[in-house]
């Protein structure tokens, strides 16, 4: 198998593994000392989350460049929403240090999150502002368990996929099952060429073992 592929599949598997970790989180409001009243429909110029907040960022939703790097940090932000409800536009009020993070929250939060309008004086809905943070959290990489990961396809003579099948065993099967069906996500690739230079029909198999052992701990230096 070619290297390219080796690390591929090296990195679905630690990604994979990371599924179940710590989503990044919308931080709630602080509480006050004392429980309030609810509060009512909607409040004097503040617009309210329809929703949790911590709904509109997952751990799916972490940049990859940013996994990569290692990058993590809490990025706060304040938004305008308009009479519908939706948001009209976003600002980071204090970045996380990286802008991948910082324009991932904003992006995320003008998409997903839905609001009560504040109203005026009359109770008429009127554009409102909400501020909140995202704390942006790598999730802790767990080691790949034994097992195999076992794909094959067919790229056609036009670059498109066709045949393509996955089989998993072992438990490392468990972590692979959660990235989704990866025959789904790949729709073309460059197609192979014969000796005359003309596109052929390949088969292709990827295999992926892993496995596991015990390693004694190193031997004490002689004194």
């Amino acid at each position: 198998m070619p290297k390219s592929m080796i690390s591929l599949s090296i990195i679905l598997l630690a990604q994979a593994a990371t599924v179940d970790s710590t989503a990044p989180v919308v931080e709630p409001p602080a509480l006050p000392f004392k429980v309030s009243p609810p509060a009512p429909p909607a409040s004097k110029g503040v617009a309210r989350p329809m929703d949790n907040p911590a709904n509109w960022v997952t751990t799916a939703d972490y940049p990859t460049a940013a996994l990569r790097a290692n990058e993590q940090g809490t990025t706060g932000f304040s938004v305008i929403v308009n009479t519908a409800g939706r948001v009209k536009e976003c600002r980071i009020t204090s970045s996380s240090g990286f802008p991948s993070l910082d324009a991932t929250t904003c992006m995320l939060v003008t998409r997903r999150a839905r609001f009560t309008p504040a109203v005026d004086e009359q109770n008429n809905p009127i554009e409102g502002s909400y501020s909140n943070r995202v704390r942006w959290v790598l999730p802790a990489v767990t080691p790949p368990e034994p097992g195999t990961a076992l794909t094959t396809f067919i790229v056609e003579p036009d670059g498109s996929i066709s045949d393509c099948k996955i089989t998993l065993t072992g438990a490392a099967a468990r972590q692979l099952s959660k990235l989704g069906n990866t025959c789904a996500s790949t729709a073309r690739m460059d197609p192979y060429k014969g000796p005359d230079g003309k596109p052929v029909r390949k088969r292709v198999t990827m295999r992926v073992d892993v496995a596991t052992e015990v390693v004694a701990d190193p031997a004490p230096p002689a004194p």
